[in-house]
Parts: C-alpha cells; sequence; structure tokens
C-alpha cells in the first residue's frame, strides 16, 4: 500500500488560470526557494499561460490510501486500548 503517490504537477491545472498542463518546472531565483527546494516535497513551477509562478508538491495523498491509513490508526488505537486493559487487569 503507497500512502504517497509521485506526481507530476505539469500535467496538473494552474491554481491561477486553471488552465490544463501549462505548468513547468522554474528555476530556484534566491536562497529561500533553494532551501524549500532540497528540504521539502515542493518545486518551483511556472504556467506558461498567465505567468503564475509558485511552488506546488510533488508528492499527493490518495483517497483510498488517506482511508487505508485512517482503518489502521483505527485498529492501533483500539490494539493499545485492549492492551491497557488487560496489562492493568494483570497487575491488579
Amino acid at each position: 500500500m503507497k500512502v504517497l503517490v509521485h506526481f507530476n504537477p505539469q500535467y496538473g491545472k494552474c491554481p491561477n488560470c486553471k488552465a490544463a498542463g501549462t505548468l513547468h518546472r522554474s528555476r530556484s531565483r534566491n536562497m529561500w526557494e533553494q532551501i524549500m527546494r532540497r528540504t521539502t516535497i515542493f518545486r518551483v513551477y511556472r504556467c506558461k499561460e498567465c505567468g503564475w509562478r509558485g511552488f506546488r508538491s510533488t508528492l499527493i495523498v490518495t483517497k483510498k490510501s488517506a482511508k487505508n491509513v485512517f482503518v489502521y490508526a483505527i485498529l492501533v488505537l483500539i490494539t493499545a486500548f485492549i492492551a491497557r486493559l488487560v496489562i492493568t487487569k494483570i497487575a491488579m
């Protein structure tokens, strides 16, 4: 089960003009953008149509994977609760 899926924003829509397939990678202009590029999952993109420039994520969480993570988290909580009950019952 993959929780994070690699996504190429170039095939997505521009957040400003909503045009599809117009984003392309842009170079980092300053130190802040270089730090963001090297330490996070965000990269700088520019829209060919409207000129928008900003950060887009290269990884996404799908609905199915989010649902699976939620189910596993609930199972872990239930298991921890049962283990706590058993341990406190043994300790008495």
